[in-house]
């Protein structure tokens, strides 16, 4: 009985992690445990665990941010390797895109046309082209924000084909309110888009997969929210803001990971 204890009050650290990580399936992990004990037994382990976490409190805690950093880091090397299998595609070199497309550094955005942390991005972004000419933008479509920015995604590809991308995309990322078709046609006019030609080609098939193939990817490599940057084939989830973003940049350049 006394070294059954023993293994216990050894292996409670463990028991902590496991609880901090499963807190959900303690019950039936402890059960497993405890199977061969009889009810007075079981109820004193239950004591001792209940105990040792009461005097020390901040294991469970430790315990949960490690668990937390454990998960992280398998997401981004898993991130990692999606990226490097989508490489063709993420820095093709008819993907729509702005700055230098002969770049040292390509960063590659998935962004949603409702997003209002995507409107943010697109002003660091601009600032970032006109400062560093070395750079390139790629832009990835992720219309997760309802049918009117899958609508507007459509129309931005119907843009790409007629040379008029990022004409089109800054427009409407500086539109304030919602994406109706009267927005995204008066858009489409000051970029210098062939109306007619554009509302056709928002219907075709070919338009269509290519929206469909960017929000696969991006789910592929871990977007899961809008904005998301892969720069360099490093994932970074969320909005950067021009500092952060110039940073990252620079990071890629030296070859280091930010």
């Amino acid at each position: 009985m006394r070294s059954t204890f023993k293994t216990f009050l050894c292996a409670l650290p463990a028991i902590a992690l496991i609880m901090a990580a499963l807190i959900t399936n303690f019950t039936s992990f402890a059960r497993a445990e405890t199977a061969s004990l009889n009810d007075a037994q079981k109820a004193e382990v239950r004591e001792l665990i209940q105990s040792y976490i009461r005097e020390n409190p901040e294991i469970v805690v430790e315990s949960l941010k490690l668990y937390q950093e454990k998960q992280q880091k398998e997401s981004m090397q898993a991130a990692e390797a999606k990226i490097v299998e989508y490489k063709d595609y993420l820095n093709g070199k008819t993907m729509p895109s702005a700055g230098n497309p002969d770049g040292d550094v390509t960063v590659v955005e998935f962004f949603d046309y409702n997003c209002g942390y995507c409107k943010k991005a697109i002003e660091d972004i601009k600032k970032i082209i006109e400062t560093d000419k070395k750079v390139r933008f790629v832009f990835i479509e992720m219309p997760i924000l309802g049918p009117t920015s899958l609508t507007a995604a459509l129309w931005a590809h119907a843009a790409h084909k007629q040379g008029k991308y990022f004409e089109f995309h800054t427009i409407l990322m500086e539109h304030n309110g919602a994406i109706e078709d009267s927005v995204l046609e008066a858009a489409a006019k000051k970029a210098g888009m062939d109306l007619e030609k554009a509302k056709k080609d928002i219907q075709s098939e070919e338009i269509g997969q290519e929206v469909d193939k960017g929000m696969l990817v991006g789910r592929e490599i871990g977007i899961q929210g809008t904005p998301g940057f892969v720069i360099n084939g490093q994932l970074f989830p969320g909005y950067l803001g021009k500092d952060g973003l110039k940073q990252a940049i620079t990071d890629a350049r030296a070859g280091k990971k930010s």
